[in-house]
């Protein structure tokens, strides 16, 4: 797909003023005026502008990272050191454990703590926390809970035994049937579809907030 000309103008702009984030504003704007002063007027200079005279124009004044070492040089700013790391302690890898799986290894309490220890950490900002807590409290022991009390359910139910009166005349006639066992009537997809989701959700989440853990470290006040 072809670019018009004043895309790739403001495309370039926009790419510069990225490159020129970490100096003040007023530097900052005083360079994409005067990159844009000079892209207006070589324009104007065309007799019929094109897309290739425009790129030529871009090229000609250089890549916005190289524009942007050479502000920093001029007005003497120093790039942004980047921020360290976080590394993750005892208290975020007790919090992925305990949230997924404390309701298994301390029943209701070792849920509990992992999520004190999410909150108490700094490893996560707020929305994560709340995530966290959210899906699904308990963890793994709620589906697993699940799955013990229908698996000691049995499969059917009994009923009997059941007394048949009959009435002939004058006659009463009692027969004593055996006890009857009805069979469950199908499988309960729909419990299986939501102990599945059960199962599924906390993993997903503890996966959720290990990622957050290793590539968007929230700051140390979050």
């Amino acid at each position: 797909m072809s670019t018009t000309p004043d895309k790739l103008v403001e495309r370039y702009l926009k790419h510069l003023d990225v490159e020129l984030d970490d100096l003040p504003r007023d530097r900052r704007r005083e360079i994409l005026d005067e990159i844009a002063g000079h892209i207006t007027e070589a324009r104007a200079g065309l007799e019929h502008e094109s897309e290739a005279d425009v790129r030529n124009i871009l090229e000609g004044l250089g890549d916005p990272a190289e524009i942007a070492v050479d502000a920093r040089e001029r007005f003497d700013v120093q790039p942004a050191a980047s921020a360290p790391p976080y590394k993750p302690g005892w208290m975020e890898v007790g919090a992925l454990v305990l949230l997924l799986a404390g309701a298994v290894i301390l029943p209701i309490f070792g849920w509990l703590i992992g999520v004190v220890l999410l909150w108490l950490s700094n490893a996560w900002n707020v929305r994560d926390k709340v995530i966290g807590t959210l899906f699904v409290p308990g963890g793994l022991g709620v589906p697993i809970a699940v799955m013990v009390l229908a698996t000691s359910g049995g499969g059917g139910s009994c009923i009997g035994p059941i007394t048949q009166v009959t009435t002939d005349g004058t006659r009463v006639q009692r027969t004593q049937q055996a006890t009857q066992c009805v069979e469950d009537a199908g499988t309960p997809y729909l419990a299986i579809a939501g102990v599945a989701i059960l199962l599924v959700t906390p993993i997903i989440t503890t996966a959720y907030l290990a990622y957050r853990l290793r590539r968007h470290p929230a700051p140390a006040n979050a």
